[in-house]
């Protein structure tokens, strides 16, 4: 564990992770974010690997320095560090099932490239779907982040079948609750005006804006297309706590040229550079 400035029932939670409890045999792959800002482990096979989609949700994130992100599901910690490497000195709380990975997320939160913008970083091995006090034991205490982000799994099990791998089905597939667990604890722990920030596939904005009603305001979508003039394929959401604000659905942004596979100027300021991605 990072030294912490977060809650100190968190500091005193069963579920923190160390980074010694990653399998040493574990085949791993090195990757780069951010134009080489900075990189990290990521298993090669059997587990979600981070990429675009983690790029993308960090670049929405509208945090400040000194500011407490949590990333619920947070894989190996790619789209936190992401927040972290844009905007520098934030307090991070990781959170993610997969023993495993959750670990590896420790252990890249303490790469000296990492670290360097890092403030604190604390990482817990828990279910996102905790309700009540267990919540609170975790460590997912109430009120406790300025911003959550999250990228839920985007399979549903009845839609798609579901890989022999349990580790890459539990990364790629939502349980009978769908998202709803995801957006029941996000409100709960975020502060007053603080958001909450998802990634997701197109087809599921319907379910995304029926979770959002009566938790979160000023909902704001940015949509995601691979081509000028194609259909988005992915969503940005975000909604603030206790906002009245309107709901805004902002123009697509294009991942690649016109009839071509290669990225656009936006996107590849976002990709090798860290630009944000401006939602207000």
């Amino acid at each position: 564990m990072i030294e912490s400035s977060l809650p100190s029932l968190i500091e005193k939670s069963a579920c923190l992770v160390n980074a010694s409890e990653v399998p040493s045999d574990l085949d791993l792959s090195e990757d780069q974010f951010l134009g080489g800002k900075f990189s990290l482990f990521q298993p090669r096979k059997g587990h979600h690997r981070s990429g675009t989609d983690a790029v993308l949700l960090a670049a929405c994130v509208p945090a400040r320095q000194g500011q407490v992100v949590t990333d619920l599901g947070s894989g190996v910690g790619a789209a936190g560090l992401c927040v972290a490497a844009r905007i520098g000195k934030i307090d991070l709380l990781a959170v993610e099932l997969d023993e495993t990975v959750a670990a590896l997320a420790d252990l890249n939160m303490r790469r000296s490239d990492c670290r360097s913008f890092l403030n604190r970083a604390s990482v817990l091995n828990c279910d996102i779907a905790l309700r009540g006090v267990a919540r609170m034991e975790a460590g997912l205490s109430e009120n406790i982040a300025d911003h959550v982000i999250a990228n839920p799994p985007y399979y549903r099990p009845e839609k798609f079948q579901t890989s022999p791998n349990e580790a890459r089905a539990m990364a790629h597939m939502l349980t009978d609750e769908g998202m709803e667990p995801w957006f029941r604890t996000a409100v709960s722990i975020l502060k007053k005006g603080g958001t909450f920030t998802v990634v997701q596939r197109a087809d599921e904005l319907p379910e995304l804006l029926h979770l959002m009603e009566g938790r979160f305001g000023g909902i704001t979508v940015q949509p995601f297309a691979a081509r000028v003039g194609e259909a988005a394929h992915r969503v940005v959401i975000q909604g603030k706590k206790q906002s009245r604000a309107p709901f805004r659905l902002l123009p697509p942004i294009a991942l690649h040229d016109e009839g071509s596979d290669k990225p656009g100027e936006k996107v590849e300021a976002i990709h090798r550079h860290g630009a944000a991605i401006d939602l207000s």
